[in-house]
């Protein structure tokens, strides 16, 4: 009797073995998403991943490994750190093995962050299946083909460019770069576009039409941040990078339209305000390489013809030299002398 059980036994293993080696290893199908596009440094993004069994039999063993790129930063807690990684410090691989029953789905998710600006490649993902006794394997590899981009950081030491005087020099910035309510020149109809704060109900009632209140002429000022890509050492760039981002981010805090204007990679964006002028403002970031195609110079001239707006303009350069200098004065004299400059590079 032991006998026969033990014979049936080895019958069912090696049956078993013997189904498992000719199983098509394309029945696993693996899918992922990230749940942004455009993130910023050291930000927390989810990347959900699916790994379906297609085949109308069980998968007895399989493994999946993420191998990420350097850029990227695991962001789980210790514990699934310590339960998943794998590989040594360069390799960031982390691994899960599981079962799949047929037609099943094994769902998972991770929290990632990117460490560094640029446009990146998540990595890749190994999936291993192996046979009912482990004496052999057959590993597949997917892309993490969802490409991110990832935009500067933004300064700790702030610029405050809306109190700088020497932006407008007998005027103060703050006055002109802001609107001021308590500085009321006249009413007018309600077009639609102003905020619901502007509305004077004292002349909505007297008229009997939506009137809201006119402020002193900085309700209409724009801007223009000029950016000077010349070349320059690699952390002077990244910096000139974030302070436009800064820059931008403040002006969109205080509700002032802003022009870009580049000689590189940033290359133009017309006048505006709001998320999507905003947000196609940080994916040049990301994706820019600090690509200088025109001297200052030219971008200077080509400012000054065209104009900066009513609000002037304010400079990003790498750094102030007698050649910058130049451009700046070119520009003060197409901008009414309003304009602010800021360097990029640091004191040491």
């Amino acid at each position: 009797m032991y006998i026969t059980i033990l014979l049936s036994v080895i019958v069912t293993v090696v049956a078993l073995e013997a189904f498992t080696l000719l199983r098509d290893p394309e029945k696993i199908v693996f899918r992922c998403e990230l749940d942004m596009e455009l993130t910023e440094p050291d930000e927390v993004a989810t990347l959900t991943y699916r790994i379906r069994n297609t085949a109308p039999w069980p998968m007895m063993f399989v493994s999946y490994s993420f191998l990420f790129g350097e850029a990227v930063e695991v962001r789980e807690n210790e514990e699934w750190i310590r339960r998943h990684f794998v590989g040594d410090f360069f390799s960031k691989m982390y691994a899960t093995n599981i079962f799949l029953m047929p037609r099943r789905t094994h769902r998972g998710r991770m929290r990632i962050s990117l460490k560094e600006r640029g446009i990146h490649t998540l990595g890749m993902v190994y999936i291993e299946t192996g046979d009912f006794l482990g004496l052999k394997s057959r590993v597949r590899s997917f892309d993490l083909d969802r490409k991110v981009v990832c935009t500067a950081r933004l300064v700790d030491d702030e610029p405050d460019v809306l109190a700088l005087g020497g932006l407008l020099g007998d005027i103060s910035v703050r006055r002109f770069i802001c609107e001021d309510p308590s500085l009321i020149l006249g009413y007018g109809e309600y077009t639609g576009s102003e905020p619901m704060k502007s509305i004077s109900w004292s002349q909505t009632a007297k008229t009997g039409r939506l009137m809201v209140k006119k402020h002193d002429f900085t309700t209409d000022v724009d801007v223009s941040v000029v950016v000077n890509m010349e070349e320059t050492e690699r952390n002077t760039k990244e910096r000139c990078l974030s302070l436009v981002r800064t820059v931008c981010e403040t002006l969109e805090k205080h509700k002032i339209p802003y022009a870009l204007r580049s000689n590189g990679d940033l290359f133009e964006m017309e006048k505006g305000i709001g998320r999507m002028h905003y947000m196609e403002l940080q994916r040049r970031l990301g994706v820019s390489r600090f690509a200088q195609f025109a001297p200052f110079e030219r971008l200077a001239e080509r400012c000054a013809l065209a104009g900066m707006g009513s609000g002037g303009c304010i400079v990003i350069t790498p750094e102030l030299n007698e050649r910058a200098e130049a451009c700046v004065a070119r520009l003060r004299g197409g901008a009414d002398g309003r304009v602010c400059v800021i360097e990029g590079r640091q004191e040491e």
